[in-house]
């Protein structure tokens, strides 16, 4: 199975929300707390080929 990575801004009710929504499931997501650790260019490239989009497009 794959992990679950979200990008987590605790004081974002909708980031609450998901992370609650995933937790629900039953899955245990990796949590990136994006304001303290933002993603680096290669950590973006990455997620942008993942999703099969151009930057552009995101």
């Amino acid at each position: 199975m794959s992990t679950v990575t979200i990008f987590h801004n605790p004081k974002c009710g909708t980031s609450r929300n998901t992370l609650a929504l995933i937790r629900n499931a039953g899955i245990e997501p990796e949590v990136v707390l994006y304001l303290e650790t933002p993603p680096d260019r290669a950590q973006l490239v990455k997620l942008i080929q993942d999703c099969g989009l151009r930057a552009r497009q995101v």
